[in-house]
């Protein structure tokens, strides 16, 4: 190319990229766009039309594209940072804060789009990424196909941030329960290990996945975290009533499939006490958990025990005097029988 051309072509250049600009003033983005991409393609270096472009898709709400062409501007032209931050700041509020209104209101259709938006409009934010994972969880509920991408963003929210973050531990909670809800309980196991396995102090972490998954009654899953959550507090000393209750209450949910879990749910339920002496509840639950495996013997031991220290319920003389009929102690069964009668 002659020198002569190359002026020429500086030039040609240089006037798209100010056309480009003064469109943009105009408010004729569209057309910004048009011809500022000409003047790319002639010269990928222009860091000014790269800026005007990213302006332009700015207001277009191409905020994926926006951050691109923001991006390389300041890569080309350094001193352009301020203003590059600035427009990427303006772009990911914009809808950061729609995605929140909408996420008040339980319209997480939306909120999951302006969320998506927001993480394109800088994609470095991890709490976007993590509101996006929730909001997706919720959708989950009644769109199962959710928990692959609530899964997706809660893994760039770890990506992206470190344990000392806020949204780290509950983004590693988030991630797991997805994996559980997706039938992934082994790679669950697999994460979850390694964090105890380093500092098994965090066993709170993973109890709170497996509490909140009996409140769901999700016996499955709640079975794998609290399990994990008990090999890791039997290794710093610290054994905890509610979590050996917890256990027994997913084992015995999980007997249809599997009778031997009985046995782990009153192994469990014994444990508790060991803690919680003569916890009503779950004196209660041994009872129940004995007559389920049919151990007539047991069953009596712990009703008798659950009338003493619960006297005036009647459901306890109720099953107590199943027990005492299963054992062929009549007399025992009709007095029983005759407290269930005056209580109930």
């Amino acid at each position: 190319m002659s020198l002569a051309l190359l002026f020429a072509a500086v030039a040609i250049a240089g006037t798209e990229t100010t056309s480009g600009t003064i469109y943009n003033q105009n408010g004729q983005y569209p057309e910004a766009v048009v011809i500022l991409k000409k003047a790319l393609a002639k010269d990928p270096k222009d860091s000014k039309a790269h800026f005007q472009i990213g302006f332009a898709y700015s207001k277009l709400d191409s905020v994926a594209l926006a951050y691109e062409h923001f991006m390389k501007a300041k890569e080309l032209d350094p001193k352009k940072a301020n203003d590059v931050a600035d427009n990427i700041a303006s772009n990911y509020a914009r809808h950061y804060k729609v995605a929140q209104n909408a996420f008040v209101r339980d319209d997480f259709a939306n909120a999951a789009t302006e969320f998506g938006l927001a993480t394109m409009a800088d994609p470095t934010q991890a709490t976007a990424h993590y509101n996006l994972a929730v909001t997706y969880s919720r959708l989950a509920e009644s769109d199962s196909t959710c928990h692959e991408k609530a899964l997706a963003e809660a893994d760039k929210v770890l990506s992206l941030s470190s344990p000392t973050d806020p949204n780290y531990t509950k983004a590693l909670q988030l991630a797991g329960r997805q994996l559980v809800e997706l039938g992934r309980e082994d790679e669950a196991v697999a994460r979850f290990t390694r964090l105890v396995e380093e500092d098994p102090s965090k066993f709170q972490v993973i109890e709170e996945i497996g509490t909140d998954l009996v409140n769901e009654q999700n016996w499955k899953g709640a079975e794998v975290f609290l399990k994990m959550a008990a090999d890791a507090r039997a290794k710093v000393g610290s054994e905890d009533f509610n979590l050996y209750y917890n256990l027994g209450v997913a084992e015995f949910n999980l007997r249809k499939e599997n009778p031997a879990k009985i046995d782990e749910a009153i192994g469990y339920y014994e444990k508790a006490l060991g803690v919680q002496p003569d916890d009503v509840s779950t004196v209660f639950n041994l009872m129940v958990a004995n007559m389920a495996k049919e151990d007539w013997s047991n069953a009596s031991v712990w009703g008798e025990k659950y009338a003493a220290i619960s006297p005036s319920d009647p459901k306890g003389w109720q099953y107590l005097a199943r027990c005492y009929s299963e054992l062929g102690d009549k007399d025992k069964a009709t007095e029983a029988l005759a407290r269930y009668q005056q209580l109930r």
